[in-house]
């Protein structure tokens, strides 16, 4: 656990999308953090074709630390529906971990399909993430499992660092993995390098309609995942 009590600093947010600048007002993670001005400050990386672990890896430096604790990678389909964001986040790096997510599990076990709730049992589930449901106004609660809680895997929709621990440990994004299954590899990367994984009761609601494993792009990243790791 680091001896750095961290609470003063503003948390970095750091994003990328496929639309435009001009397309601001349609990113669903700036209309959130609108109410967030005085906790945040956000990078956003419009008309993005390059691999999120790229782009994410560009702020876990030094340079960022003069500015930042706390880096929180999110998708730019996330709406942040926390206005205790900040503080929770700092309790949750001040209470130990270093990679902060909203839902992972424990004790998966590496295997096809590779996704993460599908590699551990539904009681190994942990956290908790709200869905918009298409084309209304509604949305319903997925709950996991309890939170706080330490896990080995935590989805990439939502991933805050301890950006002092990650350049300790010499931890970044896997760079192998362009979107699919980054998110897993970095968690297997980070525990390797002794690094706590948890997560936190912090409220998000994610606008994508789901993953479909049939999709050749994952197909193919599964591969590799299961080539490195399985």
């Amino acid at each position: 656990m680091s001896s750095t009590r961290i609470h003063g600093k503003k948390i970095l947010v750091v994003s990328a999308t496929r639309k435009s600048k001009t397309n601001q007002k349609n990113i669903r993670l700036l209309e959130g953090l609108k109410l967030l001005k005085k906790d945040v400050d956000v990078k956003i990386h419009y008309l993005n074709e390059d691999p999120l672990p790229k782009v994410y890896n560009q702020y876990i430096n030094e340079k960022t630390l003069a500015k930042h604790d706390i880096v929180a990678f999110v998708h730019d389909d996330v709406y942040i529906d926390d206005l205790k964001f900040r503080g929770k986040l700092c309790t949750a790096v001040n209470s130990g971990l270093d990679i902060v997510g909203v839902a992972g599990c424990i004790n998966p076990t590496i295997s096809v399909p590779a996704l993460w709730h599908l590699m551990a049992d539904k009681k190994d589930h942990r956290g908790f993430c709200a869905h918009s449901i298409p084309k209304t106004n509604a949305m319903h609660m997925t709950t996991f499992g309890p939170t706080p809680s330490r896990v080995a895997f935590v989805d990439g929709v939502f991933m805050a660092v301890n950006l002092k621990e990650a350049i300790d440990k010499d931890w970044k994004f896997n760079e192998n993995f362009a979107f699919h299954h980054y998110d897993l590899s970095s968690c297997l990367d980070a525990n390797a390098k002794k690094m706590k994984i948890g997560v936190f009761p912090i409220h998000i609601i994610h606008d994508s309609p789901g993953l479909d494993p049939d999709d050749e792009t994952f197909i193919a990243s599964e591969k590799k995942f299961m080539e490195i790791y399985g």
